[in-house]
């Protein structure tokens, strides 16, 4: 389901026995050697000498570098070895039988700073097509061991960039790829690491000590290794990385300018790992690598199935709880399976709670209009503009009915719920008069945080409630006690108390006591026209959950509407939550949350 427009790089490429005879003539044979004088033949010693730089984010200075002979990517005690100087030069002088040994160079050195240390994490992924490519060792070991390779042919250079070329051609001779297959690949992966590092081709391994210290230099060895380790057991491709991440360059580093953190941190946290690996699942599947997402936290399109099957739906939210969790005040919302009742609980601390249950009845649909700011006009959901909704990585986009204001619903797989970390904590948050924590949860649950973007105004179509307001109200001279004698005629004006400073309205009983306070507050209306609002005034973290009225002033009427506020709906203290009902989880979950609060069902 993850339609996206990736370029897809595509990149192809541009070693005597003498014999003698006896004085005697009717004998013949060979002829022994003196055994007192034994013949040993000439042994021929070449020199070798590699000079070199080793460069990691900077000189490595007072690394151990070695020819590795036997080629076991390490250090042995015999062979020969030298420590780079404080700019990371260094030369290796030895002398063999081998006109010209085969060896790889290795250096080896304690990270001098935690900046060094690239921990590319590996996730719990939930593998669909796993290869037989196990995840490759970090550069610098979580002891703090620093280790780089690299083959001689690049004049002794040592750097992450031979160390990637010759880790990449060991796993291919490792996979009997043949020589032309070998050519290819790595010819193929020089092209990509000079697009990704912006590096010439022809002195592409020469890596100077400041060119390996730079941001743009350093943030791509984090995205390499991080990348690499993710994909290792699920893609057999042997440079997918480079392929992968030269597909999602430009949106990858803007992902992380704009969350502010550098590229190891970046790299180690949850909510910028995910942003990241939709980026490279997209990619992965548009390059043909995989069909599955990388990822066990990217919506599948079964997931999506699911999730989709809930959201989209006449009657709300089917399949669906929403919690709402503070200090003073705790709510829940749900529909039984059938989607013909809701059910909805409010507790205002301490001690005040409240429980409904309402029939969705179709034949009292109330149909509404909304007001489109671009084409400054009323739309209903069937005359307004067509906006084809999409999906990119877990994120649904759509618009507010009848408008262009954007809606996003993103959705956070939780797997294993019953078990994790954060599941239990919304159990332990959750109310205790509701027992949430006794009951077995689907596996997976989908935690949708909705946010719109801007304020959309609506009303009944042909049923809204107008006010006639005399010919001298106007913006200005509309009042706090106007708006009283208008909406509170009963209290008005003996019962009333009105503070036109601070454009409060308290309402009184019998004996003078103040019943109810109301705030009232002039805004703007997406309409560009003056919006009152009127709304009661309650204690503590509960005023943000009462419902205003709103009016705006249109000629000499005012016209009730409503407004629904620009909101991120879903924060640590409210909570949606929606699964797959396929095993009836929704009507068990719906009887046992009516069992708990059936005592305070109002009209009961």
């Amino acid at each position: 389901m993850h339609h996206k427009s990736i370029l897809a790089i595509l990149i192809s490429g541009a070693l005597l026995i003498g014999c003698g005879s006896s004085d005697d003539d009717t004998n013949t044979g060979i002829t022994q050697p003196d055994s007192g004088t034994p013949t040993t033949p000439p042994v021929s010693e070449y020199n070798h000498q590699v000079i070199g730089l080793a460069v990691y984010q900077g000189a490595l200075s007072g690394a151990t570098v070695c020819a590795d002979l036997n080629q076991n990517l390490a250090c042995d005690n015999d062979e020969p070895f030298t420590i780079t100087d404080v700019d990371g030069n260094y030369q290796i002088d030895w002398k063999s039988e081998v006109e010209t040994p085969d060896y790889y160079l290795v250096a080896n050195w304690e990270a001098a700073t935690a900046t060094q240390a690239i921990q590319a994490r590996s996730l719990a992924l939930n593998i669909k097509n796993p290869t037989n490519r196990s995840a490759p060792k970090a550069i610098v070991s979580d002891a703090g061991k620093g280790t780089l390779i690299a083959s001689p042919q690049y004049n002794g250079a040592i750097n992450n960039l031979t160390h990637i070329k010759l880790s990449r051609v060991i796993e291919m001779k490792n996979q009997s790829l043949s020589d032309s297959e070998i050519d290819q690949l790595s010819t193929e992966l020089d092209a990509l690491l000079a697009i990704l590092y912006q590096l010439d081709a022809a002195s592409l391994y020469s890596v100077s000590a400041d060119a390996s210290a730079k941001t743009s230099f350093t943030r791509l060895e984090y995205a390499i290794a991080y990348l690499q380790q993710v994909i290792a057991t699920q893609i057999p491709n042997l440079i997918a990385a480079e392929k992968i991440l030269a597909a999602t360059y430009l949106e990858l580093w803007q992902k992380l300018s704009a969350s502010g953190l550098s590229a190891e941190e970046f790299f180690s946290t949850d909510i910028y790992t995910l942003a990241a690996n939709i980026l490279f699942s997209d990619a992965a599947i548009a390059l043909g690598f995989t069909e599955l997402p990388i990822d066990s936290r990217i919506l599948s399109q079964n997931d999506w199935d699911i999730v989709l099957g809930n959201i989209i739906n006449e009657k709300g939210f089917t399949n669906t709880l929403s919690l709402t969790m503070s200090a003073d005040m705790n709510a829940f919302s749900i529909q039984n399976a059938d989607n013909t009742k809701t059910l909805s609980w409010v507790a205002v601390q301490p001690n005040q709670a409240l429980a409904f249950e309402a029939s969705l009845d179709e034949g009292n649909e109330i149909i509404t209009e909304c007001w489109n700011k671009t084409d400054k006009r009323w739309y209903t959901e069937d005359n307004g503009p067509i906006i084809e909704p999409t999906i990119t990585g877990n994120t649904y986009n759509t618009v507010y009915s009848g408008t262009y204001v954007p809606i996003t619903i993103d959705i956070d797989k939780v797997t294993n719920a019953n078990t994790s970390d954060y599941w239990q904590s919304v159990l332990n948050m959750a109310p205790e008069i509701l027992k949430l924590d006794t009951l077995t949860w689907p596996d997976t649950l989908y935690r949708l945080t909705v946010t719109q973007s801007a304020d959309v105004m609506c009303r009944v179509v042909d049923d809204y409630e107008t006010y006639e307001l005399s010919s001298f109200v106007t913006e200005e001279t509309l009042s706090t006690t106007i708006m009283a004698e208008i909406l509170f005629k009963f209290y008005f004006p003996d019962n009333i108390r009105i503070d036109e400073e601070n454009q409060t309205i308290a309402l009184l009983d019998s004996d003078g006591s103040i019943e109810q306070r109301f705030q009232m507050t002039k805004s703007n209306s997406p309409s560009d026209q003056l919006l009152i609002e009127v709304a009661e005034i309650v204690e503590g973290s509960a005023q943000q959950y009462v419902y205003p009225d709103y009016f705006v002033l249109d000629d000499q009427q005012l016209i009730k509407v409503e407004l629904n506020k620009a909101m991120q709906a879903s924060t640590a203290n409210n909570v949606s939550v929606t699964f797959d009902n396929n095993a009836g989880f929704t009507q068990t979950l719906y009887q046992h949350l009516y069992d708990q609060v059936n005592p305070l069902i109002f009209g009961q």
